[in-house]
């Protein structure tokens, strides 16, 4: 009976120290592929670019840590920023007109309110899929959440194992003025590709998922 416990002792303390030097390894390895590429922990762009986040997702693995989180550069929301802007504006400017002078003050303040309430949906959910759509590079995979509306949101990740060689797509006055760009992943699996649309430093993306991706081939190799 003791020496079953004991075996058993021996083996649990066997996997957590190999899960401590594995997560000890990996550390080492993201230390040293983030000065190589100049970078540090550090949120920038509104929370589009983030390295290092204190930060959690579903899915995630005890040893795992997540190198990047990435969003769309703030300055593509402009556009529906700038229609939410006018939608508020509008029924002042109307009935500034007195096309409604005629219509019943009740009326006219359902109609404000339905109308404010519509332009908040709106406004919302633009701003929910901006936020909660995140490509997130870890030491182990990459991950990209797609979040489409409260009801649906689908999740697609790659082993860094698994994938090719990255790319990055830039052009453009206003992408190559405020430094955003397309990073896309060609992997194996049933989705061949993984698409980070308009996020900031897409070299840097780039680069960094490479160097992460040879260290692990490199780990595969030693067999280790």
């Amino acid at each position: 009976m003791v020496e079953v416990y004991s075996s058993s002792a021996s083996t649990g303390s066997a996997k957590s120290a190999e899960s401590v030097s594995r997560k000890d390894w990996w550390k080492k390895v993201v230390d040293e592929v983030l000065e190589k590429v100049g970078e540090e922990p550090r949120r920038a762009m509104m929370g589009a670019f983030c390295v290092r986040p204190d930060q959690k997702f579903m899915t995630q693995q005890e040893d795992e840590e997540i190198v990047l989180l990435l969003r769309a550069h703030p300055i593509t929301n402009i556009g529906w920023v700038l229609l939410v802007i006018l939608m508020l504006v509008l029924p002042s400017v109307i009935l500034g007109t007195g096309v409604f002078a005629a219509v019943p003050g009740k009326f006219i303040l359902v109609g404000k309110l339905v109308w404010y309430l519509v332009t908040l949906m709106y406004a919302m959910e633009r701003f929910m899929f901006w936020y909660y759509s995140v490509f997130i590079v870890t030491n182990e995979r990459i991950v990209d959440i797609d979040f489409d509306n409260l009801m649906y949101r689908q999740i697609t990740y790659a082993n860094l194992n698994h994938i090719e060689e990255p790319e990055e797509t830039t052009g453009g006055f206003l992408r190559s003025m405020f430094q955003y760009g397309d990073v896309s992943v060609t992997t194996a699996s049933e989705k061949p590709t993984l698409e980070a649309n308009a996020v900031p430093y897409p070299d840097k993306v780039v680069d960094i998922i490479s160097r992460l991706a040879e260290e692990l081939e490199k780990r595969r190799e030693r067999g280790e």
